[in-house]
């Protein structure tokens, strides 16, 4: 790390963006003060003009007020376009000059009431000059102290008007007028200087008020989505509870029952029906043991236990071998089975008994969903990008839009399962989603209700791999 180079730099940032909020704040609320002064400033010139009229002239009085209007167009034009918009730090600063200018403008129009309405050797002119001079400055320093680039070339202004106006008198008094000003200017700009740290601390509380307040909706939202999580747990339980008890309940009464028959010698001297109900324990035992080893695949991949053992794999030969697992349950609905998937496809590198999975996770549900006469299809390919992408279509019942999101979750299921007996765990899906993405692979799930289901899962380009002959012919 070189000695030069920041070591806080994202704080550093933080703090230029917030200093840059903090300018704008403040130049908007001075800019706000001058927007309510633009019909307060013309009418208490009109109302000194009334009062100076009885000393001086009405021409040289409409020529002060002319000037003074004048001086207060750039104001206007500046309050009328100042952007309503967020302004960045240099944005923010090229308007603070540019307030600054139209108003310091405006201010040297104001003030020449020094020259125009001083009346030679009359003190009570006097007086009243100095103290309009006075309450003004004290008022133009209250409304806009708040921002130091406009309230600074003011306070010179006042300074510079202030000193040299008493000294139209050639006297005592007047020099006397013109040494006390400096210290009221300096008093006036302490008077501002704590004004603007007031105004800085009031922005910074409200920002911290704010900040507060986006924590609180922020804490307030994760806990409705931690409640919603909760409750989605608790309902996913029990809809795991309600089904497993039915799941495993089923070939437990089975297995009890026919070997209680067996046992009791009912049949002793009929061979036949003692094979039958050997057989029906067999099924009913692998059948436990399929659930038994669903629910601690899922476990190990949700607690990323699962070790993948990867090698080179066929696509075309998992898929056959996937199917002709399945066919028997195809059979019985009367569906027909297509390996759509090409022998000379590229070869993907990854877990066979993941990838089986997947496939025979995917094609049981498919069978298990589509009616008589349907088609179950598993098909692969390569995508733009060199991904594979291999899944399985049927033309089954379908998902319910609104089901779609919750059927790769743990127990997930739609709500065309509850139509069906055999409707199992609802753990298929959220298994072939978990050994996807231990692959570096996501799951996309295509449906629509009577028409068909289709699931895919890509495989990065990565565990791509091209045949021997393949390669060898490329090269």
């Amino acid at each position: 790390m070189r000695a030069d180079s920041p070591v806080w730099a994202p704080d550093a940032e933080a703090e230029r963006e917030r200093e840059s909020r903090i300018e704008l704040a403040l130049l908007r609320g001075v800019l706000e003060n001058l927007r309510g002064n633009r019909l307060v400033a013309p009418i208490l010139a009109l109302a000194v003009c009334v009062i100076f009229s009885q000393w001086v002239s009405l021409p040289v009085l409409a020529a002060w007020y002319a000037q003074m209007l004048v001086g207060f167009v750039p104001q206007s034009i500046m309050l009328a376009q100042f952007p309503t918009t967020t302004l960045d730090r240099d944005q923010t600063r090229r308007w603070s000059r540019i307030a600054a200018a139209a108003n310091l403008f405006f201010i040297v129009n104001w003030s020449t009431m020094g020259w125009y309405l001083w009346v030679p050797h009359h003190a009570l002119n006097h007086i009243l000059v100095v103290l309009l001079l006075v309450t003004t400055l004290a008022a133009h320093a209250t409304a806009t102290a708040a921002c130091r680039a406009i309230a600074r070339p003011a306070l010179l202004i006042y300074l510079l008007v202030m000193v040299a106006v008493p000294l139209q008198g050639h006297d005592g008094s007047a020099a006397y007028l013109a040494m006390v000003a400096p210290f009221y200017i300096a008093f006036i700009g302490l008077i501002a200087r704590q004004s603007h740290a007031r105004a800085r601390a009031a922005i910074l509380a409200d920002e911290e008020r704010n900040a507060l307040l986006a924590e609180v909706v922020m804490a307030k939202l994760e806990s409705d989505r931690g409640r919603d999580q909760a409750e989605a747990a608790s309902i996913a339980k029990s809809q795991f509870l309600a089904n497993m008890s039915h799941e495993l309940r089923t070939p437990l009464n089975a297995i009890l029952g026919f070997s209680e028959l067996i046992s009791s010698r009912m049949f002793e001297k009929d061979p036949d029906r003692i094979h039958e109900y050997a057989d029906l324990i067999n099924s009913s035992g692998r059948h436990l043991l399929a659930l038994i080893n669903d629910i601690l695949d899922l476990a190990k991949i949700e607690a990323g236990r699962w070790k993948l053992e990867e090698t080179e794999l066929d696509l075309h030969n998992l898929a056959e071998d996937t199917l002709q697992l399945v066919a028997w349950r195809a059979k019985d609905n009367d569906a027909y089975l297509v390996n759509d998937v090409a022998a000379d496809l590229p070869m993907i590198y990854g877990d066979e008994r993941a990838i089986k999975q997947i496939l025979l996770n995917l094609l049981s549900n498919a069978v298990k969903f589509t009616p008589a006469e349907g088609h179950v299809r598993v098909f692969a390919g390569v995508k733009a990008g060199g991904a594979l992408e291999i899944g399985v279509e049927d033309s089954g019942v379908g998902i319910a839009p609104e089901d779609i999101a919750r059927v790769f979750d743990s127990f997930g299921q739609g709500k065309h399962d509850i139509t069906l007996a055999d409707k199992g765990t609802g753990l298929g899906l959220a298994i072939v989603k978990g050994l996807a993405e231990a692959h570096d692979g996501e799951v996309t799930l295509e449906s629509q209700v009577g028409k068909g289901t289709k699931v895919s899962v890509i495989v990065p380009a990565a565990r791509v791999r091209l045949r021997k002959s393949a390669a060898l012919r490329s090269a």
